[in-house]
């Protein structure tokens, strides 16, 4: 278990990082003021509205939603940034384009159609690589696309898979098969996607998910929110839930990023080959990671012969720079009352423990102890209410002033890449102060690297640009609390611990803490409707080299490819060995042998997670699980519901149960998947989806397998 050396960084180790005092990570953004300015709503990010024509084919309510290279100004003391992103024809809010605009609000049982332009240049404002896992890779062009929407129920040919990529030149993946069904008369830089919306209420978004691009396009800005409301969700509103956002009630977006920005002052003494035809060396350009450093990360055996390690295929992507709603760390003006917080976590690989402590007026606003913990008092408690697979059982109180314990791996309230939350905050007791939106979670995830924690005066951070100035990883944003609450009060909240918000959740499967007893875990042979169980499978996660020496990470089953070799990792292009059929339901056993926590992320499926367990990696060699060194453990009470990306932490067993159910009632006949990569045996056709790491850098880096679905 000792191939990866993640935690062993020397100073001097690359050309352009010999005049750094410290050790560090990556290249630094430049010290940036903290909460300067406001956080950005829907008055400023674009929110999409609807075409005045239906949509071709369907007849459904339609969308045209433009993804175009554009500028936008991320902090007042940096120059515009250069960004990829959606952009609605039609906005309800700013006609003009802005990080991570294209809202889409819908409605529980109204589907809509999409018509997405690709209209983004040939040349990639960042580094692309050409030799990642995909064989055809150096030959495509680098403009490529796919919109997946991401917890979406949706058709196969609409999920945005890897292969259903399309570029402005009328060039596409073996899977794209949209227009053919849902447009004929799309123009050649066009793609037409079909939504449902045929699931409760609840927080998703979509982004972009071309194969070997996908880290770069998110990162460079292709993501936008999705919410569906129901009217359930309408009916807590006079119980206190918040009003809508779109009809101007107290709800809060909050989208958080980390990212790396260029300093036109030091990028050519500390990275002289950042090649600035992709992003330029001007104040505000991103930066991304693109060579890879043997000091930073292990370097497996490369055979003779190979070409020079190409560039931005790297474990991960930490940066040094919180951005909130696409700006650099803001401030929101609340008011004393109740709010709620729909959270999701953006970053490329970045773990977020989320705390809330007071500002207490120091240069920096947070002062640490020896043990690097604030000693600020602490902020209000969240009321978890939802995840991203929507509503939980019944509301959780977590409190918000608990540090990371390397120990436990528990915090305040843990989140993945992906992961969404549903929190209601009550600032009343706050008046008059400021709130900070905290976060210690190691990077990466759980074991760290002190070159990845970016705060004043921290031990492996070489910035120390002063108090109050960035790069910092841990202040997120601040909220300003007014002395006193305008127009009336908050009504009395109900929707409180042991307030029973099943009814508007989609059908459980199985309750997720029934099957844990005494720390044994009993498999369910059914669901709570009375399906059977089908199958369970025993899927590993896996480390290993790529043919340049690079570590990458895999998914596989309990079975080596290789005869003999305890390598259980498989490639995306390997024939498919999650083979399901429709309406089965499923347990998945996912055996986590690598030193990273992951946060898988199921297409198609929600799931339950029923139980984690610890186990000795080192005797694995395949099959179930016998070696357990602990007891199961139920999920948190914040997993008790849907959820679509899983934590799955290094040397435990996540056990998760799902039902395969394919969308319904498709106003058009939609075709198979036969792609010859797939390996499926000739005759056999299927609805083609993936499942993978949300780890960006991992997911394409091997960490993605197809998931196909039988009719």
């Amino acid at each position: 278990m000792e191939r990866r050396n993640f935690l062993k960084l020397a100073a001097g180790a690359a050309a352009f990082l010999a005049a750094r005092k410290k050790m560090y990570g990556f290249y630094q953004s430049p010290g940036l003021r903290k909460f300067v300015q406001p956080l950005r709503g829907i008055g400023t990010i674009p929110v999409a509205k609807a075409d005045a024509f239906p949509a071709p084919v369907t007849g459904v309510k339609h969308y045209t939603i433009d993804i175009n290279q554009y500028m936008d100004q991320l902090h007042p003391d940096m120059g515009p940034t250069t960004l990829w992103g959606y952009h609605p024809r039609i906005s309800l809010t700013s006609p003009t384009q802005a990080h991570l605009g294209g809202v889409i609000v819908a409605q529980k049982g109204v589907p809509i159609q999409i018509t997405f332009q690709n209209n983004l240049p040939g040349t990639h404002i960042l580094p692309v690589d050409t030799s990642a896992s995909f064989p055809d890779a150096a030959l495509l062009p680098h403009n490529r696309t796919a919109v997946h929407l991401h917890g979406g129920l949706v058709p196969w040919i609409c999920d945005g898979g890897p292969y259903a990529w399309w570029a402005p030149n009328g060039t596409h993946g073996d899977s794209f098969q949209n227009n053919a069904v849902l447009n004929p008369a799309a123009l050649v830089n066009q793609a037409e996607y079909y939504y449902p919306n045929s699931q409760s209420a609840r927080l998703m978004w979509y982004h972009d998910h071309a194969h070997d691009t996908t880290r770069l396009n998110a990162y460079a800005g292709v993501a936008s929110g999705y919410i569906i409301r129901d009217l359930f969700e309408g009916g807590l509103i006079p119980l206190g839930l918040p009003d809508y956002i779109e009809r101007g009630g107290r709800e809060i977006p909050i989208v958080i990023q980390d990212k790396i920005f260029i300093d036109p002052y030091t990028i050519d003494y500390f990275d002289p080959t950042w090649d600035d035809t992709h992003a330029p060396k001007t104040s505000g350009s991103l930066w991304y990671p693109h060579f890879y450093d043997y000091k930073k990360w292990t370097l497996g055996p490369t055979p003779a012969g190979l070409p020079p390690q190409p560039s931005s295929v790297i474990p991960e992507m930490f940066g040094d720079t919180m951005l909130v709603n696409g700006t650099v760390f803001p401030e929101a003006a609340v008011e004393p009352r109740r709010y709620r917080l729909r959270l999701l976590n953006a970053c490329n690989a970045r773990f977020l423990n989320l705390q809330m402590y007071v500002d207490d007026g120091s240069l920096d606003s947070i002062t640490l102890n020896a043990a690097g913990n604030p000693t600020n008092a602490h902020g209000p408690d969240f009321l978890v209410i939802g995840t991203e697979g929507g509503f939980l059982q019944s509301p959780v109180v977590v409190k918000t002033n608990v540090p990371f314990n390397p120990l436990t791996l528990k915090g305040s309230l843990i989140t993945a890449p992906a992961e969404r939350w549903d929190i209601i905050v009550d600032f009343s007791a706050y008046a008059g102060k400021k709130i900070i939106l905290y976060n210690d979670a190691p990077a990466p995830f759980p074991g760290g690297d002190s070159a990845n924690d970016y705060y004043f005066e921290g031990p492996g951070d070489p910035t120390n640009n002063g108090p109050g100035f960035g790069p910092n990883s841990r202040q997120i944003m601040r909220f300003a609390v007014a002395v006193a609450a305008t127009g009336p009060a908050d009504v009395p909240l109900k929707v409180v611990p042991g307030y029973d918000l099943r009814p508007g959740l989609d059908k459980f499967l199985a309750l997720p803490y029934g099957s844990v007893s005494g720390g044994r875990l009993t498999l369910p042979t059914q669901t709570l409707a009375g399906k059977p169980v089908a199958r369970v499978r025993y899927m590993t996660l896996n480390e290993d080299f790529d043919e340049y020496g690079r570590l990458i990470q895999k998914l596989g089953t309990e079975v080596a490819p290789v005869p003999g070799n305890l390598s259980f990792g498989r490639a995306y292009d390997d024939a498919a060995t999650e083979v399901v059929k429709a309406g089965d339901v499923e347990i998945w056993q996912i055996i986590n042998l690598t030193m990273d926590a992951h946060p898988m992320h199921f297409h198609l499926v929600d799931v339950q997670v029923l139980a984690r367990q610890p186990f000795d990696q080192t005797t694995y060699t395949g099959g179930p699980v016998t070696a357990y060194t602990g007891n199961a453990v139920p999920p948190p009470t914040t997993e008790y519901g849907y959820k679509e990306t899983v934590k799955c932490n290094p040397g435990e067993v996540t056990t998760v149960i799902m039902q395969f159910n394919l969308p319904t009632g498709l106003p058009f006949t939609q075709p198979l998947s036969s792609r010859p990569g797939l390996g499926l045996p000739a005759g056999v056709a299927c609805h083609e989806y993936v499942w993978h790491c949300h780890i960006l850098e991992h997911e394409e880096h091997d960490m993605m397998r197809p998931l196909v679905v039988l009719p």
